[in-house]
């Protein structure tokens, strides 16, 4: 401690950094999504945004997908949108979606289709100038920012 203030853990000060960084362009009132599973990646995305956002006289929003692929996989897509409220999210959606048609981009392929329709989807009706995506280090399929 120094100064009577806690140190804030390095990669918590690089990831508000970078989200301040994105987000740098939009104008006060702005709403910017965020997609959230509630795993780490996504949560931490969140939590960023959710402390720079109102800071930068931004509104923020989770959008929390639910695939339907599994079992209890409502319960897990409640738990998420819970944790977006917590997180102080002014706007929080679930949508349900329909990635079972494997087809020719197989089931991850398939399920990362709708997940990417849905979040459009809801940037379009909110309206929303950016939708901020996280993704694990090997998941080079999805960006890490969509700016619309």
């Amino acid at each position: 401690m120094t100064g009577g203030q806690a140190r804030l853990p390095p990669a918590v000060a690089r990831a508000r950094l970078l989200v301040r960084r994105s987000l740098a362009d939009l104008s006060p009132g702005d709403l910017v999504l965020v997609g959230l599973s509630g795993g780490a990646d996504s949560l931490a995305l969140a939590a960023a945004i959710g402390f720079v956002a109102p800071r930068a006289g931004l509104r923020w929003g989770a959008v929390v997908v639910d695939h339907r692929l599994q079992p209890g996989s409502e319960r897990v897509a409640a738990e998420a949108a819970d944790q977006a409220r917590k997180l102080g999210a002014d706007l929080v959606r679930v949508e349900r979606v329909d990635a079972t048609g494997a087809g020719r981009l197989g089931p991850e392929g398939s399920a990362r289709e709708a997940r990417l329709d849905a979040l459009r989807r809801v940037a379009t009706e909110t309206p929303a100038a950016a939708v901020l995506l996280a993704h694990t280090r090997d998941d080079q399929a999805e960006t890490v920012l969509l700016g619309l």
